[in-house]
């Protein structure tokens, strides 16, 4: 196995409040994904049956927006995937990332830059791009830029899968928050005052959710000629997708 890091120098990692929360506090980040406040455990889960059921054979993985990579070094054990690229702004999150997919028998590289700059980093197609939470944070027009740069960069067959917030239908951004608060209070646990207020202010500023229909119909227009919703997490404000 062959693990290297790259700096990513010359890659924009921009310092606002889209970011604060991962790369200021990623203490912070952690505990919710311990807590799984956000279900990533079910996402994750969800995740390798679509790769054990839908890749055919050896494959490349690029996790973008990466962090720690806890949940991706654990069900990529369990796969056909032979290499593995790691994409974050936070060296901290990386660093942590090397070690827990040091044992997993990759090939693994781990690169320090913004995900949605990863066309200039990425020198070959790969097989399975996966980002979780991070898309959201772009405006429409960038989302759809985001998606024709995954189109292209991705193998014949490849899959693309991401697991992000929704709007429901007629919903806007207060109205987001709102139901954001009222899942939070019920489901969420582990964070102390001084955390809630970084995570509602990133909610408040940085949150830029679509509805179902047009994350669906974003990866039409970008080109994937199968776009789908594949799962709905429990408390109705995340779901993961699959274009092809």
């Amino acid at each position: 196995m062959h693990n290297s890091e790259n700096s990513g120098a010359g890659h924009k990692i921009p310092e606002d409040i889209s970011t604060e929360i991962f790369i200021k506090s990623w203490k912070t980040y952690r505990k919710i994904i311990e807590n799984d406040n956000m279900s990533h455990r079910a996402g994750y889960s969800k995740l390798k049956e679509i790769l054990i059921n839908e890749t055919n054979g050896p494959f490349t993985f690029l996790d973008l927006a990466c962090g720690d990579s806890y949940y991706s070094s654990i069900i990529l054990r369990d796969t056909k995937a032979v290499e593995y690229i790691g994409i974050d702004l936070s060296a901290d999150a990386l660093s942590l990332a090397k070690e827990n997919l040091k044992d997993a028998g990759l090939t693994s590289t781990f690169i320090q830059a913004d995900f949605f700059d990863f066309d200039q980093i990425a020198d070959h197609a790969v097989d399975v791009i996966w980002v979780g939470f991070s898309v959201h944070h772009l405006s429409t027009a960038k989302k759809l830029e985001f998606f024709i740069k995954v189109k292209n960069a991705i193998s014949e067959n490849g899959i693309f899968v991401f697991y992000e917030p929704i709007f429901t239908e007629g919903e806007d951004l207060d109205k987001y928050c709102k139901r954001f608060k009222e899942t939070y209070d019920i489901h969420w646990k582990g964070l102390d005052k001084e955390e809630e207020e970084v995570l509602f202010e990133h909610i408040r500023e940085s949150e830029k959710p679509e509805t179902t229909e047009n994350w669906l119909r974003l990866g039409k227009e970008a080109g994937f000629k199968d776009a789908r919703k594949v799962f709905s997490e429990q408390t109705g404000l995340y779901e993961i997708f699959k274009f092809r």
